[in-house]
């Protein structure tokens, strides 16, 4: 990374850099790009790789946050944010699990939920999420009683997105009973379980065999809302296998992969995905009417065509332009000249480009 990148690192931390003792030695380590953080808290030393700078982030945010925290000499940490619910973190050895709590705590938080693991309480927020344990693995439930792995999400995606934040939310007054939405993109499950607890029969797609791994798992965990759920490896854009690069971390899966372009890193892999044109899929999994037409895929969005969006009602996509090739207004003149009115909202209070380059469009039928 370039100084100017290290410096980007040090904005990210200064807001939360008061719980540190060794705020100088920090900042160094960080502008100058050492291989590990060390970080004083308490007169304890925790040590951080510099390949997990997020989770570095989401600690400090969340003692910043808490009411109370103890650290004892081996890098375990208990922290409370009210006075009915503690976590335990390992930082010294920091799973998958944990760094996930981290992050879900930090943007729960951050965005206006709040999270227990003290099952008594049953007049709860919507935004009041339980984290429970059951047979050694952590468990999200949502306020409506959805529940996720820990260690099968990406939380700033499966539930800060989809359940606090809400930004798939679509008109309130439609009674989604028995309605068909097509979610390309389902990546862990979010999405999917999201439409069927309001009534939708759900096909998703998701290509990346590891966030599939992920889905299964946490319709494993909602028996009842599976049943109103298709599952399906696979891609839309293309009809061909597709390359999808994806990053070498085999425990966490990969975020931003793409059939279009590569937003990987040098250690990026490739994983080879049955692609269909939506078209294509529709004929092959009976999809006749669409409802709701949700999209999440990287660039897939700008292989759509006319016929691909016949019969559907309302369309929500997000879209991210890197590849100079695909226009915003290409993809608006596709869907208005297919009766779609359209209107662009921003899903991201970090973003600071234009909505030429990055945004969500959602389309209603007229």
């Amino acid at each position: 990374m370039t100084f100017k990148e290290n410096l980007g690192l040090v904005y990210f931390v200064l807001p939360f850099i008061s719980v540190v003792e060794n705020k100088a030695s920090l900042i160094c380590a960080l502008l100058f790009g050492k291989s590990e953080y060390k970080i004083k808290i308490k007169n304890t030393i925790v040590k951080i790789p510099r390949t997990k700078f997020d989770s570095l982030r989401d600690l400090l945010a969340c003692l910043t946050y808490s009411i109370s925290y103890s650290l004892d000499s081996s890098g375990n940490l208990e922290i409370s944010f009210d006075e009915n619910s503690r976590f335990r973190i390992s930082l010294n050895e920091l799973s998958f699990e944990d760094a996930n709590l981290l992050e879900l705590l930090h943007f729960g938080y951050t965005h206006c939920a709040n999270f227990l693991n003290d099952v008594s309480f049953t007049d709860i927020r919507k935004q009041t999420y339980r984290i429970i344990s059951e047979n050694d693995k952590k468990i999200i439930v949502t306020s409506n009683g959805i529940r996720f792995f820990l260690d099968s999400i990406h939380p700033g995606n499966t539930i800060i997105e989809t359940f606090v934040r809400e930004i798939h939310s679509i008109n309130p007054k439609i009674n989604w009973n028995d309605k068909i939405v097509v979610d390309v993109g389902a990546e862990c499950g979010d999405t999917p379980l999201y439409f069927a607890s309001m009534g939708a029969k759900v096909f998703a797609f998701e290509p990346l065999k590891k966030h599939f791994e992920f889905f299964k798992k946490n319709m494993s965990l909602n028996p009842t809302l599976s049943e109103k759920i298709v599952p399906i490896n696979a891609a839309i854009g293309k009809d061909e296998q597709l390359k999808f690069y994806v990053s070498g971390d085999d425990e966490s899966g990969t975020f931003g992969a793409s059939f279009v372009s590569n937003n990987q890193d040098k250690n990026s892999k490739i994983e080879l995905v049955d692609g269909y044109k939506l078209e294509t899929a529709r004929k092959k999994f009976g999809i006749k009417h669409i409802d709701l037409l949700k999209m999440d895929c990287k660039e897939c969005e700008f292989y759509l065509t006319d016929e691909d969006i016949k019969d559907i009602d309302r369309i929500k996509l997000e879209y991210g332009i890197q590849n100079k090739k695909f226009k915003l207004d290409d993809l608006l003149d596709l869907l208005k000249r297919n009766g779609f009115k359209c209107s662009i909202f921003r899903n991201t209070d970090t973003s600071r480009l234009s909505n030429r380059i990055g945004g969500n469009i959602y389309a209603t039928k007229v």
